[in-house]
């Protein structure tokens, strides 16, 4: 597919990525919002969108991005905990505890199916 320019959507997707890399948060954002909107549904993207806005301060932006990858995929680890981390830069401590909560779990959940392979449920030594 080819975009502005005759640009490849993967090339800017590419770019994008080299920007966020270099940790230049707002080029990428700007470049990172116009590929979320062909692509809506691509949650990586989302990802990097929210993290780039967080790193440029543009936390209710980051915000609206993580709930709408929570609203596609509500197990996503990595959205909650991000999500948390914005609340909680807004002083929102009491909105951010149940994501950190769900991350906790879920990243434990995780590592315990990693340690455990074999066994659907396994147990914590107490």
């Amino acid at each position: 597919m080819v975009g502005i320019q005759g640009v490849s959507w993967n090339e800017r997707r590419q770019y994008a990525g080299r920007l966020f890399e270099s940790q230049r948060y707002r080029a990428a954002s700007r470049v990172l919002k116009d590929l979320v909107a062909a692509a809506p549904r691509n949650l990586d993207l989302r990802m990097l969108l929210a993290r780039s806005y967080y790193y440029t301060a543009q936390l209710s932006l980051a915000e609206a991005e993580l709930r709408q990858v929570l609203r596609a995929e509500p197990a996503h680890p990595s959205a909650h905990l991000a999500l948390a981390r914005v609340l909680e830069r807004q002083h929102r401590c009491s909105e951010a505890a149940p994501h950190m909560r769900a991350a906790d779990t879920m990243t434990a959940r995780d590592l315990l199916a990693l340690r455990h392979p074999h066994n659907s449920s396994p147990r914590l030594a107490g």
